[in-house]
């Protein structure tokens, strides 16, 4: 099997330049002293990457406590699960907002660090998503799936964005600030007010909307607007995106149209999935959560090659290993509109989605830790300590 990253490229890890550009005024006004005092809690002997992972797994005991109280994302959690919620996604914010900055004052930042911090981002953004659809009981359904694909998109164009321009852009708005901001603030809120306040009707709220017309309307909640918010703030995101990529790619001489068609790995895999559970409503109204943790691993798997190619100076990678079971997936759901039978029926779909959610986890773990060993010998260095330089 070739390696994930190439002999030829691995000096390029040597020359590589972190570069970003927050306009957030959250990031400015407010949170950064906050920030510039939090790290001074962590010692100068923790690694960063630590600090990193501790605020990831902050996350896990979330969904753990979710899968024990909400496994359907429509149950009634005690309120004091709802301030967990916004206690832990706080304590990953922050500590993703202050791992680069214990890099810097531990001397230690390198490559890996940018690899490792986006890729536990990476895997936790579709269950941070999966977190807020349980907290506004939206249950398993196509709005839950659209929050998730919303947040998934929005990282990867980002991603893809970075590779392209060489400089990580955070909006006035963005996921790993105000997303978690808002998303603290609104499980406080639901812990304080119970959930049923994302039940509340937007025409009730409006108060202008006569209920002859109402009648006629589809039913539309504050739980349903805020995922038509994060669609509809989507549309900027991707369009600031493409043109900041086609203004580098020119800057470079490069095809435009070469660099827009890196994200059809992404379109692929989404679309795929999509057409899956819309051929497969039972997965979609019963086992919804294990099939987004699936998607979310093949998804961490994609972009954790465009981050590796990013630092690397590799070419970006096209379609990979990770899109077998998502096409495997999708041809088994539509066998029988092609007149096929399926060669995995309803009764055994479920167990195709846990075999696939075990191949996309171990291939992940397989990229992760071979990338980590890669990187860790190439520039002597470890990855969740600090190595002590010889005397």
């Amino acid at each position: 099997m070739a390696p994930y990253i190439p002999q030829n490229y691995l000096p390029n890890l040597k020359k590589y330049k972190y570069q970003a550009i927050d306009k957030s005024l959250i990031s400015r006004y407010v949170l950064a002293g906050y920030w510039n005092q939090l790290v001074k809690v962590f010692p100068l002997t923790m690694a960063a990457n630590m600090v990193t992972l501790l605020g990831a797994l902050h996350v896990l005991i979330a969904v753990a406590l979710n899968q024990a109280y909400a496994p359907n994302l429509v149950e009634r959690c005690p309120a004091w699960v709802y301030f967990a919620f916004s206690l832990c996604i706080w304590i990953y914010g922050s500590f993703d907002a202050v791992d680069g900055k214990q890099a810097r004052r531990t001397g230690t930042a390198s490559p890996l660090g940018e690899l490792f911090d986006h890729g536990c981002d990476s895997l936790v953004v579709s269950l941070v998503m999966i977190l807020f659809a349980s907290t506004c009981q939206l249950g398993e359904t196509w709005w839950t799936v659209a929050l998730v694909f919303f947040a998934l998109a929005n990282f990867y164009m980002s991603t893809m964005e970075e590779y392209h321009t060489h400089v990580l852009f955070l909006g006035y708005f963005s996921g790993p600030v105000e997303g978690i901001v808002a998303f603290s603030l609104a499980t406080l809120a639901t812990g304080i007010m119970g959930p049923q306040i994302w039940a509340t009707s937007v025409y009730d709220i409006i108060g202008v909307v006569p209920q002859s017309v109402v009648a006629r309307l589809p039913a539309l909640t504050l739980a349903h607007m805020v995922v038509v918010g994060v669609g509809l703030g989507l549309i900027p995101t991707v369009y600031a995106s493409f043109s900041n990529i086609a203004r580098a790619c020119r800057e470079q001489g490069k095809s435009v149209a070469s660099a827009y068609a890196d994200a059809v790995p992404f379109v692929a895999s989404i679309g795929s999935v999509s057409v899956w559970l819309l051929a497969s409503p039972l997965i979609l109204r019963e086992h919804l959560v294990v099939f987004l943790i699936f998607v979310g691993f093949a998804f961490s798997y994609i972009v954790g090659r465009v981050i590796v190619a990013h630092v690397t100076g590799a070419p970006f990678p096209k379609l990979n290993r990770m899109h077998v079971p998502i096409f495997f997936g999708t041809a088994n759901a539509v066998a029988p509109w092609f007149g096929f039978a399926k060669p995995f029926d309803a009764h055994n779909e479920l167990l195709l989605v846990w075999l696939c959610l075990a191949y996309t986890a171990i291939q992940y773990a397989h990229f992760a830790l071979e990338v980590i060993d890669t990187i860790c010998t190439y520039l002597n260095i470890n990855c969740l300590t600090i190595k002590q330089k010889a005397a």
